[in-house]
């Protein structure tokens, strides 16, 4: 009877024993599942994108493909007095405008930019009055500088990553401000003599507002050097130079480029 029941004993622990095992083996996998799950389903953050910093500083370079006056002949008639006069205007005008250029991010995706642009214009107009068959001409030559000061928020937020995360849009104002006005007239009655005058031109608008609208894309390299090519319009509210045949272009499409640190 004894070794009966230390078999009956043995055959009992050898139930449980293997009856803990079993239990602990089929724990594992689900505990280790459990884990990988849980692992695999946590967020992830995202990268943020390069090159969006707090403040930024450079120089910008705008191209002008057209032409910042508008030329036109003029021609007209005082009946009354028998007088007839022809004004045309022909111009020449630096290609490109550049100056400093600075950037503040406000918001994860907005920011402040602000730009001092100088360029300048010089412009020859013409005009022949003529009375009874006597002819006046008169040649004024001008040149001036202008300064531009654009205010714009630029936005991006189209995607955080890839290629659409470099573009951005742009909007906001200018201020135009022409300066250094330098004139050289002169003046040709029937039969002569020649007088000169170096009284400067008077613009029509010395201070100058304006409504700017832009689109650009900002590419950064392994250094942190910025660079920034940006497709502009403006707005200008009113005209620089409106005399006769002198007209400033109202309408300003510019293509330029930035680079900032």
């Amino acid at each position: 009877m004894h070794q009966i029941g230390n078999v009956r004993t043995s055959a009992a622990r050898c139930v449980l024993a293997a009856a803990f095992c079993s239990s602990w083996v089929a724990f594992l996998p689900a505990a280790y599942g459990q884990e990988s799950s849980s692992s695999s389903s946590a967020p992830v953050a995202e990268p943020q994108s390069t090159g969006w910093k707090r403040f930024s500083f450079g120089g910008r370079v705008n191209g002008y493909p057209f032409n910042v006056l508008n030329n036109k002949n003029v021609n007209f008639n005082v009946t009354a007095a028998n007088q007839a006069w022809a004004v045309s205007t022909v111009n020449n005008y630096l290609k490109i405008a550049f100056g400093p250029a600075v950037e503040v991010r406000v918001f994860r995706q907005f920011s402040l930019c602000g730009e001092f642009l100088y360029h300048r214009l010089d412009y020859t107009q013409t005009a022949q009055i003529t009375v009874d068959g006597n002819v006046t001409a008169i040649v004024q030559q001008t040149r001036a500088t202008m300064w531009d000061a654009p205010m714009m928020i630029r936005w991006r937020g189209l995607a955080e990553t890839g290629f659409l995360s470099h573009l951005y849009f742009a909007g906001g104002g200018a201020i135009r401000d022409v300066s250094h006005i330098n004139s050289n007239t002169q003046t040709t009655p029937p039969g002569g003599p020649t007088t000169t005058s170096n009284a400067p031109a008077t613009p029509s608008a010395r201070n100058l507002p304006g409504i700017v609208a832009g689109v650009g894309m900002r590419f950064v390299d392994d250094f942190g050097i910025k660079l920034s090519p940006e497709l502009r319009y403006t707005r200008w509210l009113g005209a620089t130079f409106s005399s006769d045949s002198t007209q400033s272009r109202r309408d300003e499409l510019v293509v330029g480029i930035a680079l900032t640190f």
